[in-house]
């Protein structure tokens, strides 16, 4: 009977201590996930902060304004460097920086496009890594119509025109009207192009397919954008075929006045007697970008006696233009290089026989100086026969859009 109640009491007795190391395994483990949770909840928080690329901005100068340490900033700069050019960042392209409270880097988006960005990490033990992201959107064709009460920038606003669709149509039509001064109440416009959303938001207005811009005073015109199938033609062009850009720039430059038209008999302010002056003299700040008024090949840059630091561009067998007294030549500007229209070339400078910061702008058809504001200009490259049938085809698309 004793026995058996001591068998009882060891039992009870294991029991319990069962019970405790349950109940203390139970407690640890709690404990253990309290303070995991606390901790996590307790770490440090992450801080975006986003932006916008200025003209003269810079990745180093961006990194050091988000106190981004050089060590992390060099990390960032390298392993983008194996997908993009660092150096090569727009003004007008947006970015994201990621970091934690207590300072420390975690990631970089810069988006070279509304849909496409480029995003940098840091892992834990301090590798960077790069990789290009793409958004999944959705492309849709769609038009903007409207009619002028003030001008054409607001009335293209007011339809839901962004700044860029505005600044394009401008720059489509800029050989046809001019927008500063031709518009006149009531004219209407219509623009056919690409829109971009993303889950059901819209993030890019694309590109411009088609335009017609309807001007009492400046007439009807009509641009249809044609890339052929083989990719060697590109541009906007009339419904006729014929291109809707010249051959030439109106002015290779933004200039303040024309200080010294073309002529056969000015007196030169600096020698003070009658020399001709067989070209236009642009007066504009120092460093003002000067662009090539039309395609060709460089066939001299460099120093040119009175004419100072000058460039002459070939554009075909007929015109070869001139652009002296330059303050510097743009990189990779040099005999033999091939240059687009609009392209920077240089910029506005008093070197060599010169009174004062302009830009000496000559040209010659057939070997003879001539005055640009007078020449009839030559348009640029029209639709070859080869590929007619392919862009009326595209053109009638288009039309039938600007018409709905």
């Amino acid at each position: 009977m004793l026995s058996d109640r001591v068998i009882f009491v060891k039992n009870k007795f294991f029991k319990i201590i069962i019970y405790v190391l349950i109940a203390v395994i139970v407690f640890a483990v709690a404990a253990s996930v309290v303070f995991r949770a606390y901790y996590v909840n307790t770490g440090p928080e992450i801080i975006v902060s986003s932006g916008t690329v200025c003209s003269g901005d810079t990745l180093s100068g961006i990194f050091s304004q988000a106190n981004i340490i050089p060590q992390d900033a060099a990390g960032i700069n390298s392993a983008l460097s194996a997908q993009f050019n660092p150096r090569k960042i727009k003004p007008d392209n947006n970015y994201e920086i990621f970091t934690t409270t207590d300072g420390g880097f975690v990631k970089f988006n810069y988006w070279e496009s509304p849909m496409e960005y480029y995003s940098v990490s840091k892992t834990s033990s301090g590798i960077f890594s790069c990789e290009k992201n793409c958004l999944p959107v959705e492309k849709n064709t769609n038009i903007i119509k409207g009619s002028i009460s003030s001008t054409l920038y607001d009335a293209m606003q007011k339809n839901g025109a962004s700044n860029e669709m505005i600044m394009n149509i401008s720059d489509i039509f800029s050989w046809q009207i001019d927008f500063f001064n031709d518009p006149r109440k009531d004219d209407e416009f219509a623009v056919v192009y690409n829109e971009y959303s993303h889950n059901g938001s819209i993030i890019h207005q694309g590109e411009i397919l088609a335009a017609r811009y309807k001007g009492s005073y400046s007439g009807e015109h009509t641009a249809v954008y044609f890339e052929s199938s083989d990719g060697k033609i590109k541009g906007f062009f009339a419904p006729s075929g014929n291109s809707m850009r010249k051959m030439f720039l109106k002015a290779p430059l933004n200039y303040r006045r024309i200080s010294s038209h073309f002529s056969y008999g000015r007196v030169h302010p600096i020698l003070r007697y009658v020399r001709p002056h067989l070209g236009i003299d642009y007066a504009a700040n120092i460093g003002t970008p000067v662009s090539a008024i039309g395609d060709g090949i460089v066939i001299y840059a460099g120093w040119k006696g009175d004419y100072g630091k000058m460039i002459k561009i070939k554009h075909n067998a007929s015109y070869t233009s001139l652009y002296g007294h330059l303050s510097a030549i743009s990189k990779g500007i040099k005999r033999g290089a091939v240059v687009k229209q609009g392209q920077v070339i240089g910029k506005v400078g008093s070197t060599g026989l010169s009174t004062g910061p302009h830009l000496d702008f000559r040209i010659t058809q057939n070997g003879k100086y001539v005055n640009f504001l007078k020449i009839n200009m030559p348009f640029a490259e029209n639709i070859p026969k080869k590929y007619k049938q392919e862009f009326n085809t595209v053109s009638e698309q288009y039309l039938k859009l600007l018409d709905s």
